[in-house]
């Protein structure tokens, strides 16, 4: 396939597909003008959830079945091969109600039944509306993931070959591929979801596959902000990021993005549009660094817990920081953030993390004699952007008094503050580093 038709892949969240008739119409301007279209599809708006709420209520057979009526109810008019599918997802729920303890892999087979029902009931509304679309399901198409279940990584150069071969091989006929998102195979050869939002970094992996000219991922209600506007009130939308302003707005929190989605764009130099549905106006162009561009974006990650360790001698012990990281990696820790001084470390987690890791760091306070003090409840707000190291003389002192912990990268300045004050830190620092447009 050559560049000047290259693909565009247009990829549909759940919300986007509660109107067929506009998403028929963004395929139809996109093909008249001469350009394929590949769509990549998350299941419909609940569905996860409710498949989420079916695996947390393992043995209860009522909840189950109440939870299969209502997904056939948000299916109507599915084909045959959907229909399958409903059937398939009544014998894994059954499946979930004999097996002990929770099974992994299995669980993956359930949550991939919301995306697999959503291609076929949305390639039979296409169809209705004069734009037919073929259903495929990504596992089958050769998408493959390593072994992470739940949380999968997709392996590029493995997937490569068979996902361009099947989906050139429909657009060369004329067809139009209507692709799950959100789930592979993996090297086991099993169904492996890759988290939340992981429609998004399954449509810019296959973007990447493709060489598409853009991938565009089309939301009913999202935007790229400046600030989650229930915090700040004049938060803006943000015209332009770079992949890695992108990137770590997804990694500090932004919902919009799932973590992995940028990876693929920017290893193969693809344009991503992050728009609504309902405001074409509102996009997002994710792209290469331009000189002289600034953006700024502030995000809130909360709740946090901290730990204080104070480790006696402090840089006079070497390797302390390499034991307590190896320490917690061993009991499946993960840290949010690790701020350092001379004598004190600071390991900001998830709440859930807290009684593992003070476990996992119990030998380091016993043989080094070191002290574990809080947890302290805490936020970190982040403010992003390509030369953001620029605006550290412009923080406000209010918002440094009573911090927690502070780091600076070239792109992101992040700080630790006590939990009931992270709201008024977030909107001081979008008042110092956005200021208001003026009217």
């Amino acid at each position: 396939m050559t560049r000047a038709r290259a693909p565009v892949v247009l990829k549909f969240g759940g919300a986007s597909l509660e109107d067929p008739g506009r998403v028929a119409a963004d395929i139809r301007a996109i093909e008249a003008a001469g350009v394929p279209v590949v769509v990549v599809a998350s299941a419909r708006d609940g569905v996860t959830d409710l498949l989420t709420d079916a695996l947390q209520r393992p043995r209860s057979r009522p909840r189950h079945r109440a939870i299969l009526e209502e997904i056939e109810r948000r299916h109507p008019g599915l084909p045959l091969a959907g229909r399958r599918h409903l059937h398939r997802l009544a014998r894994l729920l059954s499946e979930v109600e004999r097996t002990p303890g929770r099974d992994a892999p299995l669980a993956d087979r359930v949550l991939s039944q919301g995306e697999r029902l959503a291609v076929h009931w949305l390639s039979a509304r296409l169809g209705e509306l004069g734009v037919p679309g073929t259903p495929v399901e990504a596992d089958h198409l050769g998408l493959i993931t390593d072994n992470a279940y739940g949380a999968s990584c997709i392996l590029l150069d493995r997937s490569g070959p068979a996902v361009r071969r099947g989906l050139h091989r429909l657009l060369a006929r004329g067809r139009l591929p209507v692709v799950t998102g959100y789930f592979g195979r993996s090297l086991e050869g099993r169904v492996a979801t890759l988290g939340r939002g992981g429609s998004d970094y399954a449509a810019a992996a296959i973007g990447a596959l493709l060489g598409a000219s853009r991938v565009e991922l089309v939301k009913r209600h999202v935007a790229v902000l400046s600030a989650d506007p229930r915090e700040v009130a004049d938060a803006r939308p943000i015209p332009e990021l770079s992949y890695e302003e992108a990137e770590e707005l997804a990694q500090f929190g932004a919902r919009v993005l799932h973590p992995l989605t940028i990876e693929p764009a920017r290893a193969h130099g693809i344009t991503l549009r992050v728009r609504s549905l309902d405001d074409p106006a509102v996009v997002t162009t994710i792209s290469p660094p331009r000189p002289g561009r600034r953006n700024r974006a502030l995000t809130i990650l909360r709740p946090l817990r901290l730990l204080r360790l104070r480790v006696p001698g402090g840089r006079q012990r070497p390797g302390i920081v390499a034991e307590v990281s190896e320490r917690l990696s061993a009991h499946r820790v993960n840290l949010v953030q690790l701020y350092t001084s001379s004598a004190l470390l600071c390991l900001v987690l998830d709440p859930h993390q807290v009684v593992p890791a003070i476990r996992a760091l119990a030998p380091v306070t016993r043989d080094a004699a070191a002290m574990l003090d809080g947890p302290y409840r805490v936020a970190i707000v982040t403010a992003i952007g390509d030369g953001v190291l620029d605006d550290l003389a412009t923080i406000p002192e209010s918002v440094v008094a009573g911090a927690e912990g502070f780091s600076a990268t070239p792109r992101a300045l992040s700080i630790a503050v006590p939990l009931a004050r992270g709201s008024r830190v977030l909107r001081e620092l979008h008042r110092a580093l956005i200021p208001p447009e003026p009217t």
